[in-house]
């Protein structure tokens, strides 16, 4: 189809059902998984409801289908060998295959979702996902706020709820209910939200009046959960996206007051610089900033420096560093460069990083064939994004999901795929120029 866009049939009975019914799935399934009390209320099955939906939705969609039957259904081939991957090469799930399954199953979803609207470009398909996304997100990063500036009230110092929701011991599912039921964004909401930074800063700038405000508290609702979560990784993005959006911000303004405007992107890469020169003096700033997260009780975070600044010095420490475990799957993948675990032996996986596990997992070989079927999967997603000024803040937000798939395993979060889906599909089909 290559991005051409059907528009037949719009106005007929069974293509407004099936608009209904596709409109009806992102609604819910946005509400079921960013409101965690919903969602353990809920459970998995209100998940696999949201994604049957979409799925009777496009089997209305008569015209759609009999031009692209192959094509939607080699999507969600795709979507339906991935998590095969994940299971037996990359040892993800926990040995509960259909639990795992189901997840990621709905973690293509917004996928899907995403290619098929824009593919379609009928807006009816994504009426009222801004304002759901906005509040649930909203809802969420306030009551986690709220609880995790009530553990340091109570015990004086930060205990990161979200952290736990994070965790993957035994026998915690209690517990794990009854933080979820407080509306506790998790482990993979605190990433999500980090990587929705970029757009949340694009809607800033492109907004005025009333709506920038409140975008703006937004924001800062975002770095402050954050930070309070005491996930390391994602204050490093967190903060690094911030300065960045800001600063190219303020060079921007001072660039237009010179008459000399400059364009989103360039005003991006002059605001990288002082992460430059952050990098250069990365030994003393770690150490500070290590020093500065003891004394606040930000204790997590302050042992994660502490690792990450004996490993760039060379000293050994008796805790394993993330290094220890980056070494695995290179040394892996090392043996068996082009099909990686595909040709047996034995299984050497981080378990801390996506990349070098894929890479350790199937090789440059299998890992090219899961580019492939994610690009035939999410195909028709990107057009039109060259002539779009949220471009660049696109960009920053691929790179910073770079570095998360590179150092962590969060890739894979249902939160991060909505989020990211939503707000390119939002994004690209929102043709207001950038103001600032």
């Amino acid at each position: 189809m290559n991005g051409d866009r059907l528009t037949e049939n719009r106005d007929s009975p069974l293509s407004t059902i099936s608009v209904r019914f596709v409109n009806a799935s992102i609604l819910l399934y946005t509400v079921w998984l960013l409101l965690p009390a919903v969602q353990t209320t809920g459970g998995a099955l209100a998940g696999c409801c949201c994604v049957a939906l979409f799925g009777v939705g496009v089997l209305l969609d008569t015209a759609y289908l009999k031009r692209q039957w192959l094509d939607f259904l080699l999507r969600v081939l795709f979507a339906a060998v991935l998590p095969l991957i994940l299971w037996f090469y990359l040892q993800r799930g926990g040995g509960l295959f259909w639990g795992y399954y189901g997840q990621q199953g709905m973690f293509w979803f917004p996928v899907l979702f995403c290619a098929y609207a824009r593919t379609r470009g009928d807006k009816r398909l994504w009426r009222f996902v801004k304002i759901t996304v906005l509040a649930c997100v909203a809802i969420t990063t306030l009551t986690t706020i709220g609880w995790l500036i009530q553990g340091i009230l109570r015990g004086g110092r930060v205990y990161a709820y979200s952290r736990s929701l994070g965790s993957g011991e035994p026998g915690r599912d209690a517990y794990l209910k009854e933080l979820m039921l407080r509306n506790i964004g998790g482990y993979d909401f605190v990433y999500a939200t980090t990587l929705a930074l970029p757009i949340t800063c694009y809607a800033v700038f492109a907004s005025r009046g009333w709506r920038r405000a409140l975008f703006i508290t937004l924001c800062a609702a975002q770095l402050v959960m954050v930070v309070l979560s005491q996930y390391t990784y994602a204050l490093i993005f967190a903060v690094s996206i911030i300065m960045v959006e800001w600063l190219a911000a303020f060079i921007r303004f001072i660039a237009r007051k010179l008459q000399r405007p400059l364009r989103v992107g360039p005003s991006l890469l002059w605001a990288l610089f002082p992460l430059v020169l952050a990098f250069l003096l990365r030994l003393p700033l770690i150490a500070g900033l290590a020093s500065f997260s003891e004394s606040a009780g930000f204790q997590s975070i302050a042992h994660s420096l502490r690792l990450l600044l004996g490993a760039l010095t060379g000293n050994i420490t008796v805790d394993p560093s993330r290094l220890d475990f980056y070494r695995l799957p290179l040394e892996a993948w090392s043996r068996s460069p082009w099909i990686g675990l595909v040709a047996g032996g034995t299984s050497m996986l981080s378990q801390h990083s996506d990349i070098l596990d894929l890479l350790a997992g199937v090789g440059l070989v299998g890992s090219i064939a899961v580019i492939g079927m994610i690009y035939g999967m999410g195909r028709g997603m990107l057009s039109g994004m060259k002539r779009h000024p949220a471009v660049p803040h696109f960009m920053l937000q691929g790179a910073i999901l770079l570095g998360c798939a590179l150092l962590g395993t969060v890739t894979y979060s249902r939160d991060i795929a909505l989020l990211l889906c939503v707000g390119l599909l939002l994004g690209l089909e929102d043709n207001r120029a950038l103001p600032l």
